[in-house]
């Protein structure tokens, strides 16, 4: 058993791991890496994480985990010290006789976001909180993410920027679509 920061000891251990246990945030910025190396991953093996899979793939490399059936519901929680009532997990498995991949690779995924809207009962109001820094504000986020909200003098006009990849386009990404910025 060996136990370490995943980003500097693990990295070499992935493809010789029975487990892997993430139970930390990761910051949106290293799923790219996080991701290439967990592509490496031991057949078998098992993978306990925050993150699912399906909104943090931000690679081109296949995704050779399929999510445990029985982990499958949103109801399967599970107990913590800051949350008794329960924590939603995702619990994998690397599976590589997979046909298609059940998490689909893409480097422009449109789903995650470090921000949650929040309502506030006081002020009648809805607050963003950011999961990774734990920082608050009233202000709509104008980045989620690796998507960030441009303006377009040019076309007096909103634009979605993919920072990322260099991608632009004028269709707001869910992950920003989700805080309340529109098209």
């Amino acid at each position: 058993l060996r136990c370490a920061d995943f980003f500097s000891l693990g990295l070499d251990l992935t493809f010789r791991s029975d487990i892997i246990f993430f139970a930390v945030h990761i910051p949106c910025k290293l799923f790219p890496q996080l991701c290439s190396t967990l592509s490496k991953a031991k057949e078998g093996c098992r993978l306990f994480t925050y993150h699912a899979l399906d909104t943090i793939w931000w690679s081109n490399e296949p995704c050779p985990f399929r999510q445990v059936e029985e982990n499958i519901p949103e109801g399967d929680t599970f107990s913590t010290s800051w949350s008794p009532q329960g924590f939603r997990f995702y619990v994998y498995v690397c599976d590589r006789s997979q046909t298609t991949p059940e998490i689909q690779a893409g480097v422009r995924n449109e789903t995650y976001s470090e921000w949650k809207p929040m309502w506030d009962e006081a002020s009648q109001a809805t607050y963003f909180h950011n999961e990774e820094t734990e920082e608050s504000q009233w202000e709509v986020p104008r980045q989620a993410g690796c998507w960030r909200v441009e303006w377009s003098p040019e076309y007096n006009a909103n634009f979605y920027w993919h920072e990322m990849s260099g991608h632009s386009q004028w269709e707001v990404p869910k992950c920003l679509a989700d805080l309340g910025w529109t098209t």
